[in-house]
């Protein structure tokens, strides 16, 4: 496992380093360039969108992104757009099409204004399956910063799918997910919590958002989807995180995870830390991610809003 613990972090860290204007961006080694990997910063129109564009700039995310992309053996070029977009934007989204991947700001603001925000409840009214934003115990820092790292690393397993021609047995959003929590576990315990939890936080809060307005009820549509339902890809991912350590997340599995499902964790991350070795690990330069491993990351900023 020491191999995807190197080349895997190549494509977390990038993420980890997410919405907190900083006094200056760190500077990327000039040799971690991938001419294959191109990057945009596109201005709002929506003027709530203009300071996460101004934050995400200044941190200088993309260029980060594609120092930490640079040591991919990419078949085809990518392109990675920060930008409002279209249709598929306007909505809490983000997404890959055609060799781009596309980071919409309703994604971030989402994070920022919804999912890390304690919804208001009665003075005895517990929380449950259907109360959207932050999960009791968790903190604004973990969701916006995990769901940060959460979207950019599943949009970037399409990524990977496609451009380098992974073949699939199961559905790609499933397969993206379980990308995303690999790549999350090769973090480190301190910072795995932090992504996984944000990742968990951010589907519970679209499941509860839908069972209140189903009352309590999941829409065919959604069963039918091609993604899974919400509170099933967070349990998915927590499996994985449970699977890969399971002395780190035992008090977060026991209070999440049905007690039926963690039997099978461990198996379920080796599956996909084979897949992983077998598909992935092959197209990463090892020099190029030495230099990678050596670049600043996460930095104290980074948690505070």
């Amino acid at each position: 496992m020491t191999r995807i613990v190197s080349a895997a972090a190549l494509a977390l860290v990038l993420a980890g380093a997410p919405l907190a204007a900083k006094p200056a961006a760190a500077q990327t080694p000039p040799e971690l360039k991938n001419d294959n990997i191109e990057f945009a910063y596109h201005e709002p129109q929506s003027e709530k969108y203009r300071p996460i564009y101004e934050r995400l700039k200044e941190r200088k995310i993309l260029e980060q992104l594609a120092a930490f992309l640079s040591p991919l053996r990419l078949q085809g070029a990518l392109m990675l757009s920060l930008e409002e977009g279209g249709p598929v934007c306007r909505s809490p989204n983000s997404y890959y099409s055609r060799s781009t991947l596309h980071l919409c700001y309703s994604w971030f603001y989402m994070l920022e204004n919804e999912a890390s925000i304690e919804f208001k409840r009665g003075p005895n009214e517990p929380f449950t399956a259907a109360t959207p934003g932050l999960i009791p115990g968790f903190t604004r820092a973990d969701v916006i910063v995990g769901g940060t790292i959460g979207v950019i690393l599943h949009e970037l397993g399409h990524a990977l799918f496609d451009i380098q021609d992974i073949p699939l047995l199961g559905r790609e959003e499933d397969a993206a997910d379980q990308i995303n929590a690999l790549i999350m576990m090769q973090f480190g315990p301190k910072v795995a919590q932090i992504a996984i939890k944000g990742e968990f936080n951010v589907s519970h809060h679209f499941h509860a958002e839908r069972m209140r307005k189903q009352r309590g009820q999941i829409d065919y549509r959604q069963e039918a989807d091609s993604h899974g339902v919400d509170i099933q890809r967070a349990w998915n991912v927590l499996c994985i995180a449970y699977g890969k350590d399971p002395q780190t997340f035992a008090e977060l599995a026991e209070r999440l995870l049905p007690r039926a499902r963690r039997q099978y964790c461990a198996d379920e991350y080796k599956q996909v830390a084979q897949a992983f070795r077998k598909t992935i690990l092959p197209d990463i330069d090892p020099a190029m991610m030495e230099q990678v491993l050596k670049m600043e990351i996460l930095r104290p900023e980074d948690f505070r809003f």
